[in-house]
């Protein structure tokens, strides 16, 4: 579950045939590739069309906070500029289907918790055991 139910039910708004139209998308198969960016909160999936042998891209761009809005969206099909099932059905694999190696790896980019890199001298990583002792290299 990569993403929320809320984004799909707020875009569809109640409407029952969008709804039956992106859950018949999604169990038929017909969502081919879905990748969600979590750091800039878009997602980009393929739909393959319901009666012809192409698909259509979308992407969908989400709200910052994970409130289940979605800003925008655009898909390719001839009704893309309007509430799309290939939109929806989207949003829904993304609930019901999308696996953790759909979701963009954001670690890699920024890592948070590394600490900074600090070059290290070979005194500092191999001390003197004897307070007189000096290595070949000092005695020149």
């Amino acid at each position: 579950m990569a993403l929320s139910i809320a984004y799909m039910a707020t875009y569809v708004n109640g409407q029952n045939k969008l709804t039956k139209q992106s859950e018949a998308a999604v169990e038929s198969g017909r969502v081919l590739k879905f990748v969600f960016d979590r750091e800039y909160r878009v997602i980009k999936s393929s739909v393959q069309a319901s009666m012809r042998d192409t698909s259509y891209k979308v992407q969908i761009f989400l709200e910052e906070s994970d409130n289940g809005n979605v800003k925008d969206s655009t898909c390719q099909s001839p009704i893309g500029e309007f509430k799309c099932h290939h939109v929806a059905a989207t949003l829904l694999f993304g609930y019901k289907k999308a696996s953790k190696t759909d979701i963009k790896c954001s670690w890699i980019k920024h890592p948070k918790s590394a600490p900074p890199k600090r070059t290290v001298t070979m005194q500092e990583l191999y001390p003197s055991n004897q307070p007189n002792y000096s290595s070949a290299i000092d005695s020149k």
